[in-house]
């Protein structure tokens, strides 16, 4: 039954556009909405090689002005749109073209990068987190999370975290985080 199977897709698109119109405190334009009622789910947390994310990592974590605006602009400019208005203080930005989802928090205190698990990612951003940071520390290991001192300002940190029963399949998120 074709037919069945596209209004199904159809369907779940229209709520997926729903549920971002929604949403809470959402600055959204109907263009940015109608783009991600066209992304599907997979596609806008899709499996980035290590390269990719940490280089969206320091593109958009790193690099610029930390406030949410600027971020949300300069995200934006790069072809990113907000999958629903802030939620539990928190904002994600997605693409459907193979880059890493982008989470920003409203207090300005946190970016992340995510996307699914896939081959070379650790050894990535290991190698990332000693160029970028030079004075880093491991302070916690857990397996499925680290936690690393910067060594650059007092209560910053970067946090790796896998979730192998996250609703994308194996995620990982790279994190900026300032206490």
């Amino acid at each position: 039954m074709p037919g069945q199977a596209a209004l199904r897709i159809g369907l779940s698109a229209l709520s997926l556009a729903a549920l971002a119109a929604c949403s809470g405190d959402d600055d959204s334009t109907f263009a940015e909405r109608q783009e991600l009622a066209n992304t599907s789910p997979r596609m806008a947390v899709n499996k980035a090689e290590g390269s990719r994310l940490v280089r969206v990592f320091q593109e958009f974590c790193l690099d610029g002005a930390a406030d949410p605006e600027t971020r949300s602009a300069r995200l934006r400019a790069a072809g990113y749109v907000p999958a629903g208005g802030w939620r539990g203080g928190r904002r994600d930005f997605v693409t459907n073209d193979r880059r890493p989802l982008v989470r920003l928090t409203r207090d300005g205190r946190s970016c992340a990068v995510g996307a699914r698990a896939s081959t070379g990612q650790t050894v990535a951003i290991h190698a990332a987190i000693g160029t970028w940071f030079p004075q880093a520390a491991k302070v916690r290991s857990s397996g499925a999370s680290e936690i690393w001192a910067t060594g650059r300002r007092p209560g910053e940190g970067i946090g790796i975290t896998r979730n192998p029963l996250g609703p994308h399949d194996n995620e990982i998120i790279l994190a900026l985080m300032q206490r």
